[in-house]
């Protein structure tokens, strides 16, 4: 029976259009027992809220570390100063290289956030990558309006990357060195460790010389490297707490057992992570600051571990011995310092002085000079004076004789 009205047609055509929706919302309604669109869906470890929520617990765990190293510097610093300076660098370029993540991840999501369909993807943002910019045509708005990346940016970010992990793994190497003092245990450690945290760091670089063909082998020799290295600070730490320091290590006062089972704890938690990255297939732009973050903060409490068990009683004397020379040098350098000083002023007293007594005594020589010039004129003019009067009355005392000598002649003629 057809409609025959207006009305009975509306009635219909809604009704269809309601029972159509209903069939499109279910997802077995095509046959399916599930929804094949969702085997190509990423795993959730590779979402946004993922990355963002790990992306903040690294920047707190390193914000925390850095406060504590500010705040036991005054401890640190006299005891081991180039462990501390290492800590200090590690802590600060991963926290640069943390926020520069966070920067990037917000600007992608505010960009996003800007064009249809005005809202945030399920996919985690793609951090900058030598070469691996998308330059396809497509309608993905994440694809679209996604930041390209330049050479310069992208090269920047990957020395970065390898910068921060190669300090990191530096501080850990020499804080072994702590842990095993002697020139033969040194040179073994920063022989066999050294290369690979180097090896690590230059597989980054890798890509920019070589472009993305060589990215596999780079990701897959980075992995290896870092796993092994994982692993030998953790047999470091085992062997170093359960069979060179074993009493010591574990005494409850001071809480050094907290520091040396908090080190361990971390260290197993750092090798785990390694290990179950070398064969994944996908690398999780969060995951080597997750790690870097752990080995720093296994560094500072194994320090405190050192430090506290005691073994190092004698390298910790040691090492007050040589900041108390230290000490004494500077002293020492400070007082000669002063006495050259006051030897300076001494001898300029003099000059100044031997220049003062000599500018007076020709003063005072000239003034007597001056005075018997004086007295020596005076007497001049005496002496003359009396010259003259001598000469005067010799005149006289001739011209009287004379006359006399003429009277008598004419007397006598």
């Amino acid at each position: 029976m057809m409609p025959h009205t207006r009305h009975e047609w509306l009635a219909i055509f809604f009704t269809v259009i309601f029972q159509l929706c209903s069939a499109m919302a279910q997802n077995d309604s095509s046959g399916y027992d599930s929804d094949p669109i969702l085997q190509f869906r990423p795993a959730f470890v590779e979402s946004l809220p993922v990355q963002i929520l790990l992306t903040g617990v690294v920047l707190t765990l390193v914000v925390v570390l850095l406060l504590h190293l500010l705040f036991t510097a005054q401890y640190h610093w006299p005891l081991a100063r180039v462990n501390y300076m290492l800590q200090l660098t590690g802590v600060v370029t991963l926290l640069a290289s943390i926020t520069a993540t966070i920067y990037v991840v917000f600007s992608s999501n505010i960009e996003e956030s800007q064009h249809w369909p005005y809202m945030l993807s399920y996919l985690a943002v793609d951090m900058p990558r030598f070469g691996s910019n998308i330059t396809g045509n497509t309608t993905d708005p994440t694809v679209v309006y996604a930041h390209r990346w330049s050479l310069a940016e992208s090269a920047t970010w990957t020395v970065m990357n390898a910068t921060t992990s190669m300090v990191i793994q530096i501080t850990h190497i020499h804080f072994l060195t702590l842990l095993f003092p002697s020139n033969l245990e040194a040179r073994l450690i920063f022989g066999l460790l050294g290369p690979l945290a180097i090896i690590s760091a230059v597989m980054q670089l890798l890509p920019i010389f070589y472009g993305l063909s060589s990215v596999p082998l780079a990701e897959d020799t980075r992995n290896v490297c870092n796993a092994a290295l994982s692993l030998l600070f953790t047999s470091a730490l085992i062997i170093w707490g359960f069979f060179v320091n074993r009493e010591a290590a574990w005494r409850t006062d001071g809480g050094t057992a907290a520091f040396g089972a908090g080190a361990i704890v971390l260290a197993l938690i750092s090798t785990t992570l390694n290990f179950i990255y070398i064969p994944s297939q996908d690398q999780y732009g969060w995951m080597p600051k997750l790690m870097w973050s752990v080995v720093m903060w296994q560094s500072f409490l194994g320090w405190w571990w050192w430090v506290g068990s005691g073994m190092g009683v004698g390298e910790v004397e040691e090492l007050l011995m040589k900041e108390e020379k230290r000490e004494r040098k500077r002293k020492v350098k400070a007082q000669k310092r002063k006495e050259q000083r006051e030897k300076a002023k001494t001898m300029w007293k003099g000059v100044t002085g031997a220049f003062t007594t000599k500018r007076d005594h020709l003063d005072s020589r000239d003034s007597g000079e001056g005075h018997e010039g004086l007295d020596n004129s005076e007497s001049l003019n005496a002496l003359a004076s009396s010259n003259v009067l001598s000469t005067t009355d010799g005149t006289h005392a001739c011209a009287m004789r004379t006359l006399l000598r003429r009277e008598y002649k004419l007397s006598s003629a």
